[in-house]
């Protein structure tokens, strides 16, 4: 891990529990600048923890002018987005929509302040056959349908908030299991005095909060903004919780042993306890993925899935990989192993116009040796072993 980043670490800690705490925190110490402290600020959305603390410290005016306008400009966007969720939710529940809040639009209530949680959109589901009024009434709040992405549909408006509508809680193009889990299961229930508003119980809302979590990592990567919200979940809920049914439910997903050390990786980082090496790779990673990952950083979940710790032979694997990850690409493969050498093939050729995998191949190609083996450590730690 670089040292840069040990030192990033430790005084992020120093600056987010300042923050919390209403206190001035100490000095920037010798060896991150400044510009390196905007900069993981940013890329990882936690400017208002980070940048509120730094205007109490003994820094340059010149620097000072431009944390201001992007704190401002961060708790405008809270109190605008706060606004709108209720205003959603109550015009949902006016016109009868069985739905549900998710994500930051709920965690944002468990901290000190809402402004201390940013986040990128607002994220809701509808249940049954709502869709289609439910975008009536975004629509008529003065937002600009951008259509069906993936699972959700996203909206905009003038003030630069964003609006994702799902209709499910996991993607089934990540894993069928969890896909599965969450399709066939309803956990939410009524929130008291409402007849369509829903939520989920503590337990259940921090299953989906580390299956989202997960999500992320495995496909592009995540950034430390959720180990933020891990250890300020736990601070509040975590003995609250029934142990016994959160680690079943977890176990159920496939990500007990994730979350075990995300769990860890969180109270380390936020309590300034000892790190060992794992963790200092494991939060070096992660801060360098911003918030929701690079698309480059898809190379490792699927190499890791075909190696195992001792296996040498990268290149193999990522040229050929294996019938079970091919069958994933292909469905046709599956059942008859003889046409994995023209899947080889369809994919060699297809790769050749694909953005993302000319991405993949610069990654792999451009890394040492050292930093493959330590980042398909953690994904080997991680047990994240998805399929389609």
């Amino acid at each position: 891990m670089k040292d840069g980043h040990r030192i990033l670490r430790k005084y992020f800690c120093e600056l987010i529990k300042a923050c919390f705490d209403g206190r001035k925190p100490s000095n920037i110490p010798e060896g991150i600048t400044e510009n390196d402290l905007m900069k993981y600020a940013c890329i990882g959305q936690i400017q208002y923890p980070i940048l509120s603390s730094l205007l109490k410290t003994e820094i340059s005016d010149q620097f000072k002018s431009k944390l201001v306008p992007i704190v401002k400009e961060s708790t405008i966007t809270t109190f605008l987005q706060v606004m709108t969720s209720k205003k959603i939710s109550n015009e949902l529940e006016k016109n009868g929509i069985r739905h549900q809040m998710l994500k930051g639009a709920v965690i944002k209530d468990y901290y000190p302040s809402p402004e201390m949680r940013q986040m990128s959109d607002i994220d809701l589901i509808v249940y049954e056959d709502s869709l289609d009024k439910t975008i009536e009434i975004v629509e008529n709040m003065g937002f600009t349908n951008h259509g069906l992405i993936k699972h959700h549909v996203v909206f905009t408006n003038d003030a630069d908030l964003c609006i994702e509508v799902h209709w499910c809680l996991i993607d089934d193009n990540v894993d069928l299991g969890q896909y599965l889990y969450f399709k066939d299961n309803f956990r939410a229930k009524l929130k008291d005095g409402t007849g369509y508003t829903y939520e989920f119980g503590i337990e259940d809302f921090y299953v989906y909060m580390i299956a989202h979590m997960a999500k992320h990592f495995f496909e592009t990567g995540c950034g430390i903004r959720n180990l933020l919200d891990i250890y300020v979940y736990l601070k509040k809920f975590g003995e609250k919780m029934d142990s016994d049914y959160l680690k079943r439910e977890l176990t159920n997903c496939g990500i007990f042993v994730f979350e075990k050390h995300m769990r860890k990786m969180a109270f380390i980082w936020l309590e300034d306890q000892e790190c060992p090496g794992f963790y200092e790779n494991l939060f070096s990673y992660m801060l360098d993925c911003g918030i929701y990952g690079k698309g480059e950083n898809g190379i490792w979940s699927q190499l890791a899935k075909e190696t195992n710790a001792e296996n040498k032979n990268l290149k193999m694997h990522y040229y050929f990989p294996s019938y079970l990850f091919m069958r994933e690409k292909y469905k046709w493969v599956d059942k008859r192993k003889y046409l994995l050498p023209l899947a080889w093939m369809i994919r060699f050729i297809s790769a050749l116009n694909s953005k993302e995998a000319i991405r993949h191949k610069e990654k792999f190609e451009h890394s040492s040796n050292d930093d493959m083996s330590e980042i398909l450590e953690i994904y080997h730690t991680l047990g994240l072993n998805y399929r389609r």
